[in-house]
């Protein structure tokens, strides 16, 4: 059996067609039907049947298929082992991550890990949580910082940090009184909250204010937690969000407080599921886990500064 005769099965099988086949293939149409022919003769079955200029595979041609499948995932897995290993001589490790991550805690990482790697570029691409996993499972990111979830097959993940969130006030707000805010507290408030399609680390805020029956207002709503503490910068309302932004709003004059019933996520640093992890991004990813960490504590010692005043 060879590859050439596989890869010709394969390609009717995906395509439908012996003629979309060979333009699949850019080969001729004849060409495919004598590898299918020569394929047939080497397995001792037929693969296909002819009807009226279509072809139907087989029960035998679709029980083959899946251990082709199955060959092809462990060669297109080979293939992102090259492209991650080609992409590390030229000096450059690829980082996709949620935006609150990319701004509240790379920053740090790169900063520590740059005093040690000068000439190692570091990229950052800011995604939703499905084009993270997609960058790390097509071999086009080294690491990705999303929310701890079931991920898909060639892609592993690893616990980064459980981050309790906090509510975010504007300067002078009356509930920056409070040592913590209650989420029946929030009754009545501006809320900026989620849009109810944005990714699920935001749908436990709404759950936790459902369940305590508190009815906010809702005049402006964000996909994201960056854009959210930048509004309530602005006096435009409250919110409750990742503690990653929180130390850098809190320079700018906004109010961090506990928030309860505490609501915490887990976060995940992600890779690609290739071999072992080479030691440069192994050192990379332990500044990530420290800074993560040394966010959130940052994060709550600003939550608890007032209990303590």
């Amino acid at each position: 059996m060879r590859m050439r005769q596989v890869e010709a099965f394969r390609a009717v099988m995906v395509s439908g067609g012996v003629t979309a086949a060979a333009n699949l293939l850019h080969v001729s149409q004849p060409s495919v039907s004598r590898l299918i022919a020569d394929l047939e003769r080497e397995v001792g079955f037929s693969l296909f049947e002819r009807r009226g200029g279509r072809v139907i595979a087989t029960a035998q041609a679709e029980a083959l298929y899946e251990a082709v499948q199955r060959s092809f995932a462990g060669l297109e897995l080979l293939d992102q082992a090259a492209r991650r290993i080609r992409a590390h001589p030229v000096g450059t490790i690829r980082v996709a991550a949620l935006s609150a991550l990319a701004g509240g805690v790379l920053p740090r990482a790169i900063a520590r890990f740059a005093a040690r790697y000068p000439d190692i570029t570091v990229t950052v691409e800011s995604l939703g949580q499905r084009g993270i996993e997609d960058r790390l499972f097509l071999g086009q990111a080294d690491l990705g910082l999303a929310v701890e979830a079931p991920v898909r097959e060639g892609v592993r993940s690893a616990r980064l940090v459980e981050a309790e969130y906090v509510c975010i006030l504007p300067f002078g707000h009356r509930l920056a009184e409070r040592p913590a805010v209650e989420a029946r507290d929030l009754a009545g408030e501006t809320f900026i909250g989620p849009m109810h399609e944005a990714d699920a680390l935001w749908f436990g805020i709404d759950k936790v204010l459902e369940a305590h029956g508190v009815e906010v207002v809702r005049r402006l709503e964000t996909q994201h937690a960056f854009p959210a503490y930048a509004f309530v910068d602005a006096g435009l309302g409250v919110t409750v969000a990742e503690p990653f932004s929180a130390p850098l709003f809190h320079r700018l004059g906004v109010a961090v407080r506990r928030f309860r019933p505490r609501l915490a996520v887990n976060f995940a640093l992600l890779e690609p599921e290739i071999g072992p992890t080479p030691p440069v991004i192994a050192e990379f990813r332990d500044e990530v886990r420290a800074a993560a960490s040394a966010r959130v504590a940052e994060a709550l010692a600003l939550a608890d500064a007032y209990s303590r005043v």
